[in-house]
């Protein structure tokens, strides 16, 4: 196939969407056109098979391909209708660009001969819309991502938490904070990571990261021994992606995370637990406390990690991409 790419946000989410699976079908075989610009469509994607845009809106640029005989490929990963934060906050302003931008990527869904999500609440958001072929392929980290199944040497234990601004309910709603506190009282040889979400925690072995290009995720992770993943059930949270797990899991971190949505179904065979919203404390603390069981489960989240990477689900976006532009170009049927 002969893909085009076209993506907006540039962002973690742009790299598990777009260019994580685009790169790994380049390796398979196929010819990638990679815009100078991520949201511009060039004039070259008029001889591509197919278009693959993330989150791209601009439904007239879309058109103009498909009547070309292009077929276009729609993802997104966020359920912006309920999401009850954006970058412009929490108010009202922001809840009516959620709404006005979930409007606008129904309409771009009805128009792909393929929308790809993470999770099936979001998939089911878009059926419900009139989008006819609706696929469910989740986030995945390459196995040849930087430090990925190495550990960093560090003193004591690290408690991490990888938390985009979109976490700030989580961080109201959940008592984490006050579990960190205690912990770092209890347990001197303690220490907290925050990558993104600034916690107001007053103490020298509390160290606040504001930003992480992608590329250099892994090595932060790897200083952790123990990521949290704390979610308030909210339909937003149950719309998302289990990839925070996959993360920590590819930075040989043994984790934590509430049983909610993505993480439903999840535990010591993928190298971690789930923790009820009042249980932080005694979670993290048993762990702290049985270094014996943090190195199993060490074990079994490299294993579950390597086992998920890219490589694993590459065939998935080939083989709908495939379905998506045969019609298109040689007049088959979808299998």
């Amino acid at each position: 196939m002969r893909l085009g790419l076209i993506y907006q946000p540039a962002n973690s989410n742009s790299q598990y969407r777009a260019i994580i699976p685009m790169r790994a079908l380049e390796r398979r075989g196929h010819a990638v056109i990679w815009p100078k610009e991520p949201d511009v469509v060039p004039r070259e994607f008029l001889q591509c098979d197919l278009v693959h845009c993330y989150r791209h809106t601009r439904i007239d640029d879309l058109r103009r391909l498909s009547a070309r005989g292009v077929a276009i490929s729609f993802d997104n990963d966020d359920n912006l209708a309920a999401a009850e934060i954006s970058p412009q906050g929490n108010g009202l302003d922001a809840h009516r660009l959620n709404k006005r931008l979930a409007r606008e990527m129904r309409r771009v869904a009805t128009l792909a001969d393929l929308t790809t999500t993470t999770t099936e609440p979001l998939a089911e958001s878009y059926r419900a819309a009139g989008a006819d072929n609706v696929v469910v392929i989740d986030n995945h980290l390459p196995s040849d991502m930087f430090a990925f199944g190495s550990k960093a040497r560090h003193e004591g234990v690290v408690i991490g938490w990888v938390a985009a601004g979109e976490h700030r309910l989580d961080l109201e709603r959940i008592p984490i904070v006050e579990a960190l506190e205690r912990l770092l009282d209890t347990h001197p040889q303690v220490r907290v990571l925050t990558v993104g979400v600034r916690l107001p925690l007053d103490s020298p072995r509390y160290e606040h990261i504001a930003s992480v290009p992608f590329e250099d995720l892994l090595p932060i992770v790897s200083r952790m021994d123990i990521g949290i993943a704390p979610l308030v059930d909210t339909a937003f949270n149950r719309s998302r992606s289990n990839v925070k797990l996959k993360e920590y899991s590819s930075g040989v971190t043994t984790w934590l995370a509430s049983p909610v949505g993505p993480y439903h179904g999840l535990g010591e065979k993928q190298g971690g637990a789930l923790v009820g919203d009042g249980d932080w404390f005694v979670a993290i603390d048993e762990l702290i406390r049985n270094p014996r069981k943090r190195k199993r489960l060490a074990k079994a989240v490299l294993k579950w990690a390597k086992a998920e990477t890219i490589e694993h689900y590459a065939a998935d976006w080939e083989s709908e991409f495939l379905q998506a532009s045969c019609p298109a170009h040689i007049g088959c049927e979808r299998g």
